[in-house]
């Protein structure tokens, strides 16, 4: 199977949904996928959660604790004894609710695992129920994993979502994806529709994952031991080449090399005086505007990140896609986003979409204006 269509039945396998029937019993669905057209069908009428909610908390080996809730509005006598009913079965007996579950998620899990060639295995399924009673009150079923290799792992940094890229999310279904204290958000996509510290959220009414989507790409927070190691060579290198510079001024008999005062000023002959250009006081001064006109610009690598996209914004007329950055300072995707999410954390910059493209514009700037 090749990676495309391996990823497509992950996205399909995953969309699992949950039928309340009137015998108190659980029907575990995954539709099918059309290969050739890439399409992902879901039949609404089988869904009887009013919401479903996807939570999964990525750990630093890359593993991830996932956690699939099943949330159903009780509001009236009858969903609350069908709820009761099914609540008491699921205690009594929770394997035979388990393992279908984990039967399927073990085949999503080898799907994925052929997609990107990273060894996966789902374990520690368990399942529980509650009642919440939030606005509304609900009747709450949660099936609970381990998924090992879930994310890919590059140093420090940890890369997720590639194991359910094309992720189906229906109407009523979320997704959450968290990471460790203690480690920085680097690139998300899409957009979410919510951030947070620690995690970023997708509503499935708002959300369609294309390829490579979901993204989610963190590392850990300020300077690790390879990035302190890299700063103590580099202070070593210029310790030693400042010295080097010192010994070569004072071997060359530098003026003020190894002196404890001013160098002296050697004599003026009578020959080096006559030929000395003289100043003539009546004469224009020379024009500084070549000198004037260079300075207007500064240079590029003397700005910082937020500086050169605020410069290039306001060349383009205070609008532009956020893509124009990365081609036109050569910056990765990564470092863009990471660049343009504080700046718009800061309120230097605001964002908006237009179909899968990210448009950024100065505060002032109206949105609904067309761009240059």
């Amino acid at each position: 199977m090749n990676a495309g269509r391996s990823r497509l039945s992950v996205g399909c396998l995953l969309v699992v949904l949950l039928a309340l029937a009137a015998s108190g019993g659980v029907s575990l669905l995954a539709d099918p996928v059309d290969a050739q057209s890439g399409s992902v069908f879901v039949q609404q009428d089988a869904i009887a959660a009013d919401e479903i909610r996807i939570s999964i908390e990525l750990r630093e080996d890359g593993s991830a604790a996932w956690s699939l809730g099943f949330w159903r509005v009780l509001d009236d006598d009858d969903s609350r004894t069908a709820f009761d009913s099914l609540q008491r079965d699921i205690e009594s007996d929770p394997q035979n609710y388990t393992a279908e579950f984990a039967t399927r998620m073990e085949t999503t899990a080898d799907a994925a695992s052929n997609a990107t060639g990273r060894e996966m295995a789902v374990g520690n399924v368990t399942v529980g129920t509650e009642q919440q009673s939030l606005a509304r009150e609900y009747g709450v079923i949660r099936y609970s994993f381990e998924w090992e290799g879930f994310a890919r792992t590059d140093g420090e940094e940890l890369y997720a979502g590639d194991a359910i890229e094309r992720l189906y999310l229906g109407d009523g279904t979320r997704l959450l994806i968290s990471w460790p204290e203690g480690y920085d958000l680097q690139e998300v996509a899409p957009d979410p529709d919510n951030r947070r510290e620690t995690a970023v959220l997708w509503q499935g009414s708002d959300t369609e994952f294309i390829a490579t989507e979901p993204r989610v790409v963190v590392a850990p927070s300020g300077l690790g031991l390879g990035a302190i190691a890299g700063l103590l060579a580099g202070f070593a290198l210029l310790t030693g080449v400042a010295g080097w510079i010192l010994r070569r001024r004072s071997a060359d008999g530098f003026p003020g090399a190894e002196t404890d005062g001013p160098p002296e000023t050697p004599p003026v002959s009578a020959d080096s005086e006559a030929n000395t250009p003289q100043t003539d006081p009546d004469a224009e001064p020379e024009s500084v505007e070549e000198d004037t006109r260079s300075d207007a610009q500064p240079d590029p690598s003397l700005l910082s990140n937020e500086e050169q996209v605020m410069q290039l914004l306001e060349a383009n007329g205070g609008r532009m896609k956020q893509q124009t950055i990365v081609e036109e300072l050569g910056w990765t995707d990564a470092k863009t986003s990471k660049v343009v999410s504080g700046m718009r954390e800061a309120g230097t910059i605001e964002s908006f979409r237009i179909g899968r493209e990210n448009v950024l514009t100065t505060p002032d700037a109206d949105p609904r204006e067309p761009g240059p």
